[in-house]
């Protein structure tokens, strides 16, 4: 996740709580509003109820790469809220869940209108 794709002052956290969306599972609370940027920016918000610092600091690495592998659709700020429970679940629950959020919130890109990365190309060839 970019530096710039990032959302920094608390009054762009407040406006996507606010006026987002909001949907939530037992790990966390996922809140997407639409912007006037090309690019959709992210948020974090991991407060200490979820642990130490290095607990907490783990929980955002993991949520910022799970962010990198989804395909989301340009346009909108997005906060997530971890909840305690995120701080006991690998990599991949926390992903399973913030794809099905993002599922639910309308802002993942279909498989028809996601743009095919490299990869993909390489795969469907052989």
């Amino acid at each position: 996740m970019r530096n710039a794709a990032r959302l920094h002052k608390s009054a762009e956290f407040r406006y996507v709580r606010k006026r987002g969306r909001r949907v939530s599972d037992g790990l966390m609370a996922f809140g997407s509003a639409r912007s006037d940027s090309e690019i959709s920016r992210y948020g974090l918000a991991v407060s200490k109820q979820v642990g130490g610092s290095v607990t907490r600091n783990k929980v955002k690495r993991r949520l910022r790469e799970c962010f990198s592998t989804l395909e989301i659709l340009p346009g909108y700020d997005i906060v997530v809220s971890a909840t305690p429970a995120s701080a006991h679940v690998d990599y991949q629950m926390l992903l399973s869940s913030l794809r099905r959020l993002a599922g639910r919130a309308g802002v993942l890109q279909s498989e028809e209108t996601a743009p095919v990365k490299q990869s993909q190309l390489e795969k469907q060839r052989s």
